[in-house]
């Protein structure tokens, strides 16, 4: 969470002195996010409005193509020179942030680069443990799974009206012996930390140390240990893909991660993709909660879905939206009332996902409220969870839908003059 180090009010004398404030750091840790996608319109364009960053992106722009304003140092001295261009840009930067900006900068939330193709791979992970089959919920979308070949490996086929990919698994048995849900936990932390560093090389890096932060972890040995794990399940799934409307680049064959190494003594870790999966891994961004790395397993794969799912809820008044209970049990890889021995149905089923519930709502602190009702396994397998959000993720669905909309009458007045001129 930003701090400043003087009230952003008493700047307006000497407004450079704007540029050393952790706010005009948010600005340019956005700005980096932003600069890549200016050649992509549509994605471009959407983002600037998640942003409220339509009048200060040009400004930045024309201003770094001739300062720089990479460290700590040149920009001190920028503001010590207190050059009129650099004077009416931190004048106009302070007031546009006290008028845009200052509501969205305070937040519990990570941005994730995410993906349907993300959102597959996690469910299937979490359900391979199992030996089940995972089938997303959402209509149009088809699963195949291939039998084991002779050598164990085994093809699993997603389609879309978008794209189809295909994810390999070599010697899936043992590739399944060594998959932990920690993998998945790793997948997203890594896609967080490389957006905040802007995809440099493809690649995220952190240390040992952050992560454990991140994920509430306590032993640096048993994060190492378990790192490694993760790192080889990462690495060690293969996938194609191929585009129907170029949404990215299809390609091959290829490592859903091509680089992971994590060195024991420094606790240095670098994950790098090919430019393409990359791509292909973050197609729009969301939000995820700060706090979603300390749950345990159900409860994260819990928060994870519905955060997935918040991300195009419809909602009602309240700020609340409706998932079906056996979507979210399908999802995070909990038995199926088939699968249950003996029908100890509230042992197996329904204590763990209470569990979950309950250890969500206990660390998020009133920013995920889910409440669902039931007398026995069948009203609670048909039954469905209501979910509260908060402000900062209301905020941002409605935003989404707003850009969705603006598109949506462009699209139609570009139809309608056509149909005119023609």
């Amino acid at each position: 969470m930003p701090k400043q180090s003087e009230p952003i009010g008493d700047l307006h004398e000497a407004p450079q002195r704007f540029l050393e404030t952790d706010e005009f750091q948010e600005m340019l840790q956005t700005y980096s996010k932003l600069a890549p996608m200016a050649g992509e319109r549509k994605t471009f364009e959407t983002q600037l409005t998640r942003y409220d960053f339509q009048r200060i992106y040009p400004l930045l722009d024309l201003y770094l193509k001739s300062h720089d304003l990479s460290t700590p140092e040149k920009i001190t001295q920028t503001v010590r020179e207190a050059a009129p261009d650099t004077v009416a840009l931190a004048a106009t930067l302070l007031d546009l942030y006290e008028t845009t900006l200052a509501a969205h900068i305070e937040t519990e939330y990570d941005l994730l680069g995410n993906s349907p193709a993300t959102y597959f791979i996690c469910g299937v992970w979490a359900n391979m443990k199992r030996g089940r089959e995972f089938h997303p919920a959402s209509n149009g979308i088809t699963v195949t799974y291939s039998e084991p070949d002779a050598y164990g490996n085994q093809n699993i086929r997603y389609r879309n009206k978008d794209y189809e990919m295909t994810l390999i698994f070599e010697a899936v048995q043992e590739y399944t012996r060594n998959l932990s849900w920690t993998a998945h936990r790793l997948l997203v932390y890594t896609l967080m930390k490389g957006n905040t560093q802007n995809w440099r090389d493809n690649a995220a890096t952190f240390n040992i140390t952050e992560y454990m932060e991140w994920a509430g972890l306590k032993s640096r040995d048993a994060a190492y240990r378990q790192l490694k794990k993760d790192v080889q399940s990462i690495t060690g799934v293969k996938l194609t893909a191929e585009s129907f409307k170029k949404y990215f680049e299809s390609f091959y064959t290829t490592h859903l991660a091509t680089e992971a190494a994590i060195k024991k003594y420094t606790g240095e870790i670098r994950i790098a993709f090919a430019e393409n999966v990359r791509h292909f891994l973050t197609q729009y961004y969301q939000l995820i909660p700060d706090w979603m790395g300390h749950l345990s397993e159900n409860a994260y794969r819990m928060a994870f879905y519905l955060f997935y799912r918040a991300r195009k809820a419809p909602l009602n008044g309240e700020n609340t939206f409706t998932v079906r209970i056996e979507d979210i049990i399908k999802y995070i890889g909990l038995p199926t009332k088939e699968e249950v021995k003996n029908r100890n149905y509230d042992e197996a089923i329904m204590r763990p996902f209470n569990k979950a519930v309950e250890e969500i709502e206990n660390i998020s602190g009133g920013s995920l409220q889910m409440s669902f009702e039931y007398d026995n396994i069948n009203t609670f397998m048909a039954g469905q969870m209501t979910i509260g959000i908060d402000d900062t993720m209301t905020d941002y669905i409605q935003k989404l839908e707003k850009t969705k909309n603006t598109k949506q009458l462009e699209a139609k007045g570009r139809r309608r003059k056509k149909t005119e001129s023609s």
